[in-house]
C-alpha cells in the first residue's frame, strides 16, 4: 500500500511500509482488563494465546490485532496468513469488533431476506459457533480435532482459572471444554474492549462536539436516499439507546470484482460464492454480510475480498460501478444490487465529503487527548498517556517526543514527562498507552496536519545506553 499524503508529513513519507507492516500484538490497558468478569478474563487469556495453533505462533488476535480494530494489521495483503507458512485464508479478515450485537443467523420471511450470523458469508449461527471454526480451519489456527485444542489448553498458565469458571472437571469432556472454550472467547468479545463507542461521531450524537463542514456533508449525503444512500444498508441513527451500529445485517451482493492477488495463491478459477454456498441457493451468490461501517478507516484493505486498498477507492465503486469500466467485471454477475448503489452521480467533492464523513467513525476520539506530530518540528505531542504495569496501578501522564533527524527507522527522544492534568477517559483503552514490561508505546490516532491520522506502535530500544523510542507500526487510516 503506497501512502501519497501532503508533503509536509516529510515523516511519514520517508518511512518504507514493507519495514513498518509487522510489530508485535498490540495489548490491553490493565484498566480495561480489571473489569472483565472471571469468564471475559478467560476469554481474553485465549483471545491471545500463541500456543493454541499447530504450530505455535497465532492466535486470534494475529489477524484481530486491537492496534487495526480487531480485524487484520500486516499492510501487505489482502488476506491473513496462516499458522501453516505459505497457508492463507481467501477472504479480507473483518474487523471483529461490534460483531456481538449481530443477531442469531437467520431469514426474514416479510424482507425474503437473509440477516445476522457470523462470517461475511454468515456460516456461524451466533459468535459461540463462530469462536469454534478458526481453530479447526487448515488456513488458520490449523489443529487437527477438538482434542488437540483441549490439550493445549490443559498445559496453559490460564488453566485454573478455566477450571474456577467452568468447573473442575470441564477439562475431561473434550466437546463440553471445547464449548467453554468458545464461551469464553465470546463472553469476552462482547464487552466494551471490542465495543467502544468512543468515536466522533459518538461525541456528536451526545452533543459534545461539531462536525466540520465536510464532515457534515458527508452525513447529509451518506443519508440521502437520492444522494449517497448508504443508510439504506448502514443506518446512521438507532431507536434504541445504544448508538447506531452502521449496519443493518443483511447480505449484498455488491458486485466486487476479483481480486487478482486472491487468484494468484487460490488459482484463476476460484469464485467466492458467499451466502449462497452456505444456504445451497444460487439466488443468494456472491451475497455478503453488511459490516459495520464503525473504525472503517482502521480496516484497509475492502471488499470481501480486499481488493480496494483506500476507503475512497471503495466509496468511487460504490459511486461510479455501473458507469466507469475501470471496475471491471463482477465476481459474480448474478444477483447485483443494482438498486442501491453503481451509479449515485456523486461529483469528487461529494465523494471525498463521505470519507469524510466515515472517518469520524473511529473509536478512541477524544478532542482534548488525540497526539499530534508537527513535520516543521518533529515533534509528537501525546497529551495523554496511559502507563500500564502489571505491578502498579495505572498512572497517567503527557510526553513529548522529538524525532532523531535522519533515523530510519525513526527514532525519537523523550524531551518532556509530566505527570497529567487531564483525567483519564472513561475509555482508557482508547488513549495512547506504554506497557512498562514490553517497552510499547500504542498509539491508537495520531493527527498529522488537519486532515491526516495515523496509528502507530513505537517500541522503547537501548542503543548506547540511550533510551529512544522506535517506529515498527505505521498505518494511514483511509
Amino acid at each position: 500500500m503506497n501512502i501519497q499524503i501532503a508533503s509536509k508529513v516529510s515523516l511519514f513519507l520517508s518511512l518504507s511500509i514493507t519495514t513498518l507492516c509487522v510489530a508485535e500484538t498490540t495489548q490491553l490497558s490493565t484498566a480495561e482488563v480489571s473489569k472483565l468478569t472471571p469468564a471475559q478474563q478467560l476469554g481474553k487469556h485465549i483471545f491471545f494465546d500463541e500456543n493454541l495453533s499447530s504450530p505455535a505462533g497465532q492466535s486470534c488476535a494475529s489477524c484481530h490485532d486491537p492496534k487495526a480494530a480487531f480485524s487484520e494489521p500486516d499492510l501487505n495483503t489482502p488476506v491473513s496468513n496462516g499458522a501453516v507458512e505459505g497457508r492463507t485464508g481467501t477472504r479480507n479478515t473483518p474487523l471483529i469488533s461490534y460483531t456481538a450485537f449481530s443477531p442469531v443467523f437467520h431469514f426474514d420471511n416479510e424482507e425474503s431476506l437473509y440477516f445476522g450470523g457470523q462470517f461475511l458469508d454468515g456460516r456461524a449461527a451466533n459468535l459461540t459457533e463462530q469462536a469454534k471454526k478458526p481453530f479447526l480451519n487448515v488456513d488458520e489456527m490449523n489443529n487437527r480435532d477438538e482434542a488437540e485444542v483441549v490439550d493445549k489448553l490443559r498445559l496453559a498458565a490460564y488453566a485454573d482459572l478455566f477450571k474456577q469458571v467452568y468447573g473442575l472437571d470441564v477439562l475431561n469432556n473434550t466437546s463440553q471444554a471445547f464449548q467453554a472454550i468458545a464461551e469464553a472467547l465470546a463472553a469476552f468479545e462482547s464487552t466494551p474492549v471490542f465495543n467502544r463507542f468512543s468515536s466522533k461521531y459518538d461525541y456528536f450524537l451526545a452533543g459534545q462536539v461539531e462536525l466540520t463542514e465536510q464532515e457534515s456533508k458527508g452525513l447529509e449525503l451518506f443519508n440521502d436516499a437520492n444522494k449517497g444512500n448508504c443508510a439504506a444498508c448502514h443506518p446512521s441513527s438507532s431507536d434504541s439507546k445504544q448508538p447506531p451500529l452502521f449496519t443493518d445485517f443483511s447480505y449484498d451482493n455488491l458486485g466486487t470484482p476479483k481480486n487478482p492477488e486472491i487468484l494468484a495463491k487460490k488459482g484463476l478459477d476460484f469464485v467466492d460464492l458467499g451466502l449462497g454456498a452456505i444456504v445451497n441457493n444460487v439466488n443468494e451468490n456472491g451475497k455478503f454480510k453488511v459490516p459495520s461501517l464503525r473504525n472503517i478507516a482502521k480496516t484497509a484493505p475492502y471488499m470481501h475480498n480486499g481488493v480496494f486498498q483506500t476507503l475512497r477507492e471503495a466509496v468511487d465503486f460504490y459511486n461510479t460501478r455501473d458507469t466507469d469500466s475501470k471496475w471491471g467485471v463482477p465476481e459474480i454477475a448474478e444477483n447485483v444490487n443494482k438498486d442501491e448503489l453503481g451509479n449515485l452521480n456523486l461529483s469528487p467533492d461529494e465523494v471525498d465529503a463521505i470519507v469524510a464523513f466515515l472517518r469520524t467513525l473511529t473509536d478512541g476520539y477524544h478532542p482534548e487527548t488525540t497526539p499530534y506530530f508537527s513535520a516543521d518540528t518533529g515533534l509528537l505531542t501525546l497529551p495523554l498517556i496511559s502507563i500500564e504495569s502489571n505491578t502498579a496501578k495505572t498512572a497517567m501522564t503527557s510526553a513529548v517526543l522529538k524525532e532523531i533527524e535522519g533515523s530510519n527507522p525513526s527514532r525519537y527522544r523523550m524531551i518532556d514527562l509530566q505527570e497529567s492534568k487531564l483525567a483519564a477517559p472513561s475509555d482508557a483503552g482508547s488513549i495512547p498507552s506504554f506497557f512498562t514490561d514490553t517497552g510499547l508505546l500504542e498509539i491508537p490516532l495520531i493527527s498529522v496536519g488537519n486532515e491526516t491520522v495515523f496509528t502507530a506502535q513505537l517500541k522503547r530500544i537501548t542503543d548506547n545506553n540511550e533510551n529512544f523510542f522506535e517506529l515498527v507500526y505505521l498505518k494511514l487510516l483511509q
